[in-house]
């Protein structure tokens, strides 16, 4: 039976360790491997755009761009749809829990200190990666489809084109200035986007109501929370980014909803969706009333901090804004 190839880039600087590494995977017999090889970041990037890998090996230290900042980087491109990432496995010369932490935080699919690698380890660990990858990207296409309902919220409330957009600028921009890592930047704008799909199951014609909400419509309406977080059960991150959309509309002063959360029992991320949503709301038309200018939005935020919205995260928001001027608001 003829074994299958497995395409691989090892990016490292030493070259005994790369041999190494090759003899070892020729000893692995149920599978056939074919290493190329990158001496640094820029190589290895390099290496990606130009070929198809299934999987990278990706020393820790390299020379200039050490692994961890490397991977953090391609993982963020990759989320951007800007480069086709392979599943990842991270080596170090010796063990270090932290350097591991931070690796799978990152998106690598496994970490090993060179001094535990034998050929049997290293061959049936770069199989499972590569299972792992294959679930994830059936995933992905889950995901897809759930992105693509957010746009037919959207499309729904015509009154807020490019709401969701305007979120996820707002909510990069605000998660950078509190010092966010990149796995945190990438759940904060899974949140900012997917914050109201539940409203995929509120009718039109309260989403486009000109007039007041009844009670019954206002307890409709008080569900997207929790239907959007259902919605989004199945995305790989569903554990993180579901509270962001369950409680973006819970208040600092506890009489938010669905669930009545009050200061930090109310989800970071969720707070800073919160603002950003309100925020937007307030620079866009709707069919009860015209965009309020920036001044105006900028009072009424400041207004309802440490009632409706974290103080601290308001303040830095609002400092985040006016920095910027009018370019900061809805377009």
């Amino acid at each position: 039976m003829e074994r299958e190839t497995v395409r691989v880039l090892f990016v490292e600087d030493n070259p005994q360790d790369v041999e190494v590494v090759r003899r070892m995977l020729r000893k692995y017999e149920r599978a056939k491997f074919e290493v190329a090889s990158a001496s640094s970041a820029e190589e290895g990037e390099g290496a990606l755009k130009e070929k198809l890998f299934d999987l990278m090996l990706l020393d820790y230290k390299l020379p200039g761009e050490d692994g961890l900042s490397f991977l953090q980087r391609l993982s963020l491109q990759r989320f951007e749809n800007r480069l086709d990432l392979p599943p990842t496995i991270m080596l170090t010369s010796r063990g270090d829990e932290r350097v591991a932490v931070k690796a799978m935080q990152c998106g690598a699919y496994d970490y090993f200190p060179k001094s535990a690698i034998t050929s049997e380890v290293l061959g049936r660990t770069i199989h499972q990666a590569l299972e792992k990858y294959k679930l994830a990207n059936q995933l992905d296409r889950t995901e897809q489809v759930i992105f693509r309902l957010t746009a037919a919220v959207e499309a729904k409330d015509s009154t807020t084109p490019g709401h969701l957009r305007r979120m996820s600028r707002h909510a990069l921009r605000l998660g950078q200035a509190l010092r966010l890592d990149e796995h945190q930047l990438m759940l904060l704008r899974y949140g900012a986007i997917l914050h109201d799909i539940g409203k995929i199951a509120v009718t039109e014609a309260i989403l486009r109501k000109a007039s007041r909400l009844t009670e019954a419509e206002w307890q409709q309406m008080r569900l997207h929370p929790i239907i959007g977080e259902g919605i989004c059960t199945t995305l790989r991150h569903a554990h993180e980014v579901g509270p962001i959309i369950r409680h973006h509309h819970e208040r600092w002063d506890g009489k938010g909803y669905p669930d009545g959360l009050a200061r930090k029992n109310i989800p970071l991320l969720a707070r800073v969706v919160s603002i950003i949503d309100a925020f937007d709301a307030m620079l866009s038309d709707h069919a009860y009333r015209k965009a309020l200018s920036l001044d105006e939005a900028i009072y009424r935020l400041s207004d309802g901090a440490g009632t409706q919205w974290d103080p601290h995260l308001t303040r830095g928001f609002l400092d985040l804004v006016q920095y910027e001027g009018s370019g900061a608001g809805a377009n």
